[in-house]
């Protein structure tokens, strides 16, 4: 059966270490770059323009810390030298998406992030100062990724013998964790955060508060809810916080990666364990993607091996030789939050 893949641009995740190569210019760089790729000048706005729109597709954010920061803006001059390989790519192998494949594209995503409401999508757009013209370049540049991966896996079948030998080895870890049902307000400062906790304490119903205080673009038109949570979706801090809360109870503050996060755990769903006719058909699924993932990664390293990654010092990852450090969630799904 054909495997189909998530718009993503985690694709580059499993490309093999070592492939990715840096050295000191040979020539000086042009004032103003980031990186190059062969001949090609990607400049540090080129870069910033890229982040502004998958801040608007994907409620991505900029870390708060300086030192998170610097790592942040590496890794994604990383990701963005990997697209770039990718995208040469989808012009030699003449992968077209029409005009109409990005709008249907584009109208799941606004129904799915702004429950069908165009005007708040472009308003979304201002607050992280990006364009509708350059997120449709986005979604247009994933949905041809998605048909080159296709192209490259080919079919994709596995049968039942290899999923009851699968799920034998990794029973462990097919239950359910615990989750929780969760709606939180993210804000700038810890005393911000404190009044918002007043306030809830109070009765204060937390959806109203979202839309008027909060910061995380992605939850703030949802009234704050994140919906339900593992323990490994958020931050080890965050996720101590929340976790120790019974349902029904406010946490926080507490501080996460865009600001200090304050919130209330509205259901707690219990762990469960695996059973093979509960999972067979999800694992099934987890194991063609794992092998197209393995005929991607064989063939994406080749086309990594010539590619002449070159980085400025000051946008150089600290890891360039393991691509799998940087992933982000496609549009299919996206539920960016505050938190995580």
């Amino acid at each position: 059966m054909k495997q189909r893949i998530p718009i993503v641009l985690a694709v580059v995740a499993v490309v093999a270490a070592g492939l990715l190569l840096w050295r000191p210019w040979a020539d000086e760089a042009p004032e103003g770059t980031a990186f190059r790729v062969g001949e090609e000048v990607v400049t540090v706005d080129d870069l910033d323009a890229r982040n502004d729109s998958l801040r608007a597709l994907y409620g991505i954010q900029e870390p708060l810390d300086a030192k998170e920061l610097d790592g942040f803006r590496r890794q994604a001059a990383k990701s963005m030298a990997i697209s770039i390989v990718l995208d040469r790519a989808v012009d030699e192998e003449g992968v077209e998406v029409s005009d109409a494949e990005v709008e249907e594209a584009v109208t799941a995503f606004i129904k799915a992030r702004f429950a069908g409401d165009r005007d708040a999508f472009l308003d979304s757009l201002g607050n992280v100062n990006t364009s509708e013209e350059a997120v449709r370049a986005e979604v247009r540049r994933q949905l041809e990724l998605r048909e080159l991966l296709a192209e490259v896996a080919g079919d994709v079948a596995v049968g039942d013998a290899d999923v009851r030998a699968a799920f034998a080895e990794r029973k462990a870890s097919l239950g359910t964790p615990e989750r929780r049902v969760v709606s939180n307000v993210v804000v700038d400062t810890l005393a911000e955060a404190q009044r918002v906790r007043d306030q809830l304490d109070r009765g204060v119903g937390i959806a109203a508060l979202a839309r008027k205080v909060s910061i995380d673009a992605a939850t703030r038109d949802k009234g704050g809810r994140l919906g339900a949570v593992a323990r490994a979706d958020l931050l080890p801090e965050v996720a101590e916080v929340v976790f120790r809360t019974g349902a029904g109870k406010v946490y926080g503050p507490v501080q996460g990666s865009q600001g200090w996060n304050v919130g209330i755990v509205t259901r707690i769903e219990p762990a469960t364990t695996a059973t093979f006719a509960a999972v067979r058909t999800r694992l099934r699924s987890t194991l063609e993607s794992e092998a197209v993932q393995s005929r991607w990664s064989d063939w994406l390293a080749g086309r990594l091996h010539d590619a002449d990654v070159r980085y400025e010092r000051d946008y150089r990852p600290s890891d360039p030789y393991d691509v799998s450090a940087w992933e982000q969630s496609g549009i299919e799904g996206a539920e960016g939050g505050g938190t995580q």
